[in-house]
C-alpha cells in the first residue's frame, strides 16, 4: 500500500512572468515544472528564488534590509569626492 502525500504549495520559491514583468503568483499546470501566470494564464513563468529572480531579471529595487553598493568608477575603484577648486590668489 502506497502513501500519497497531499501536495503543498512550495514555499521559498519565487515566480516571474515574463509578460507581466513583474513577481506573480503562479500555478501549476499538469505538466512538470510549468507554471501559470495568475494575471495573464500565460505559461510564460520562470521561477527561483527572489534573490536568484531579482538578481538575473535585473530588478533596480533592492531588497529590503540590502545595503546598495557604493559607486564605483570605470576601472573598479571606489569614486572619491572631488573638492572644489581654489580661487586664483588676488592682486598678483
Amino acid at each position: 500500500m502506497a502513501i500519497f502525500a497531499k501536495k503543498e504549495q512550495v514555499t521559498g520559491v519565487a515566480f516571474y512572468c515574463k509578460d507581466c514583468e513583474r513577481i506573480v503568483d503562479a500555478h501549476q499546470v499538469g505538466r512538470k515544472y510549468v507554471y501559470s501566470c495568475n494575471i495573464c494564464r500565460t505559461k510564460n513563468v520562470a521561477f527561483g528564488t527572489e534573490k536568484s529572480i531579482r538578481s538575473y531579471f535585473h530588478f533596480d529595487d533592492p531588497l529590503p534590509g540590502a545595503v546598495a553598493p557604493a559607486p564605483t568608477g570605470t576601472s573598479g575603484a571606489p569614486i572619491a569626492p572631488v573638492a572644489p577648486p581654489t580661487p586664483p590668489p588676488v592682486g598678483l
